[in-house]
């Protein structure tokens, strides 16, 4: 089963003054693009993947979304992800953003304007009895009790 991708089409110019034709980014690319960049921070739960093999970039929602939006000149991405228990949000949320910027930039040559992350979730490994706080290099271990 072939992905389906958005029709609308992010324009894309040729900055060496050849004209050899037309390239087009559907913003479905772009939002596959910016779920992959996100899933690949460490601390982001990743997502399962839909399907077999064809389908990579498809992930399933539930864990992690990304949506571009187009206005005027400037595009803004806003990304929907779960954290693992322990990490650092704001660090984390910086990673994502600089990472989905990053990846579109150099996979696209294109310049993201905005990267708003919001964190829906903060995933708990419930069978643990310790709780771990990550900071920096040093993990710091509180035993409930």
């Amino acid at each position: 089963m072939p992905m389906k991708s958005k029709n609308q089409a992010v324009a894309f110019e040729r900055q060496e003054g050849f004209d050899l034709g037309e390239i087009n980014i559907t913003t479905g690319v772009l939002e596959d693009i910016a779920a992959k960049a996100a899933s690949e921070v460490d601390g982001v739960i990743r997502p399962t993947a839909k399907g077999e093999g064809n389908n990579f970039f498809r992930f399933e929602s539930s864990s992690l979304n990304a949506k571009l939006k187009q206005e005027a000149d400037k595009m803004r991405i806003d990304v929907y992800i779960k954290l693992h228990y322990g990490y650092s949000v704001p660090q984390v949320a910086m990673q994502v953003q600089d990472r989905i910027k990053e990846q579109i930039l150099f996979m696209t040559d294109l310049v993201i304007d905005q990267v708003n992350v919001h964190v829906t979730a903060i995933e708990t490994d419930s069978s643990s009895e310790a709780s771990f706080f990550q900071l920096d290099d040093e993990i710091i271990e509180e035993v409930e009790g």
